[in-house]
Order: C-alpha cells, then structure tokens, then sequence
C-alpha cells in the first residue's frame, strides 16, 4: 500500500489553511502523517490547526514562537521537521503551501503519474490563480516544479539532500533531481488552486528575489541575458529590468550559491544548449 507523509508551513493562514484541511481530507489517499508548522502565527492559525489534529489523526501539529528569527519562506522550518531519516518508512514526500487547495482525486492523479513513470522524481500540478474575478492558469515549462505544490519520490528525496531553506529552493531541489538521472514534471492535467499569488505582495522585489534566486542556483549569464530580454518583450521592459538587475546584484554582493559546482556546470550546460536550439532538459 502507498505510503507518504505531508509538509506545510504556516504562518497567519486563518482564511487559507482551513480550505487546504478539507482538500486533504477529502482525498481517496489521505497521508500517513501530515506535518502542519504553526510558524509563530498572530492570528487563529493555531487554534484551527489544533482543532483539525483533534479530528484527523494523522495531522501533527507544531507550533513556533513568534519572536524568533526567522528566514523568508518556509523551508527553514520544512528542513527543520523533516530530517531525511523520518522519511524513509513512506513511499513519497508531499510539500504543501497552506494557500493552496484542489479537487478529491488530486493526489491519485499525482500517484499515477509516479506509477506510469519509474523515473519521476519530482510531480507538481499546474497552478491557476486569482486575476480580478477570474482564476488564470498559470503556464509553466513542463520541467518545471512549482514550489507551492510537490510531491517528491523517496529515492529522488534521498539524491537531493535536504531542500535549501533560502530564495531559489525550488529550482535548485529540481535541478539536483536532473543531475541524479530523475524526471521532474509539471502536470496539465493536474491542477491545484494557488489563492495568494506568488509575488503578489512584493511586486519588484518579487523580481528582483526571482533575479538573486537565479545567481544563487548558478544560472548562466547568457541564458539570464535571454530570459530577461523574452521578459522584456513579453511582459514589459520593468520586469526585464528587475529580473537581470537581481541577477546582477548578486555578483555585486558576492552573495553565495546554493549550489555545488558540478550542478552548476551541468545546469549552465543544459542552458547553454537550449539557447542553441539543442535537445536539453531545459526545454
């Protein structure tokens, strides 16, 4: 019988987290063991997490103070609660945002794809969003695994070591899966509702932390030269700006990669032969 164990972390999700508890809780596989993070919440975060954990055995709740540091993002206290050795009794490893939510058979669909594919490492659904009264779709490289939503394979878990807890994680845990021989697959067919956008409460800064993520996971400079003049044109001449100036920044701070340099070269690699119309796993 498939096994997996769940991550979210959470911080003032009063509104969101009770839509993503019934999204689990409806599915045909519920977890083994799902680990929810009160990560210092002001609001009535903790108090719905503990009334879930009453009803759901397999919630597990943790919470945090509040005045302690604390690095953005929530993959400081993911690493924090899940050490690679509790993982090894379960099949697959799901992380969760606590703003997300989605259908009953979310998880049998993510399951298949694992069963179809020996290789799949990483699965992620496809995101819509909010936009005005609409909910978008939100395009994305088939490769590529958005962070709000991912299930991982215990081998492909294990290969990556831990996930980087700073800005640019969630390219680098897919990057380390190519390395390692594993497929990372984002799925049209599944998807997942994303209710806070991403980059919608920092507006430049969110594309200036997209630009900084990118240095520290090793992205080459030719390919960011490209990427920033599509954003130009596709998006607008800011967002081109913005994007390259926190690349740049990042040189300019000598800020540290996250990544190894073997990941480096082999990510530049696969960059350099998309830019000449080569086969690469950036497709």
């Amino acid at each position: 019988m498939t096994r997996y164990i769940a991550i979210t972390p959470a911080r003032d999700e009063e509104k969101l987290l009770p839509g993503l508890i019934a999204s689990m809780a409806a599915q045909n596989c519920t977890p083994d063991r799902w680990i929810i993070i009160d990560d210092g919440s002001a609001d009535a975060t903790a108090g719905i997490l503990d009334e879930a954990a009453r009803k759901y055995s397999w919630i597990e709740p943790h919470h945090l103070p509040r005045n302690r540091p604390r690095a953005p993002g929530g993959e400081c206290v993911i690493t924090q609660f899940l050490p690679h050795e509790a993982c090894q009794e379960y099949d697959y490893i799901l992380r969760l945002d606590a703003d997300v939510s989605f259908e009953s058979g979310f998880i049998d669909l993510l399951l298949e794809e694992f069963t179809r594919d020996s290789k799949l490492g990483i699965a992620s659904p496809t995101l819509w969003e909010p936009k005005g009264s609409e909910w978008v779709e939100i395009r994305q490289p088939e490769y590529h695994t958005r962070g709000p939503a991912k299930m991982y394979s215990l081998a492909c878990f294990n290969a990556i070591g831990e996930l980087d807890p700073d800005v640019g994680w969630d390219t680098l845990d897919e990057a380390r899966a190519m390395l390692h021989g594993f497929h990372t697959r984002g799925f049209r067919h599944i998807t997942a509702r994303h209710h806070r956008p991403q980059g919608a409460e920092s507006g430049w800064k969110a594309r200036m932390r997209a630009g900084l993520a990118a240095y520290r996971v090793g992205y080459s400079p030719l390919f960011m030269l490209a990427r920033a003049a599509r954003e130009t044109f596709t998006q607008s001449p800011a967002e081109g700006a913005l994007l390259l100036a926190g690349f740049v920044n990042g040189y300019l701070r000598r800020e540290p990669r996250c990544a190894e340099p073997e990941l480096v070269s082999f990510i530049r690699r696969h960059q350099h032969r998309r830019l000449l119309f080569q086969e690469s796993l950036w497709r």
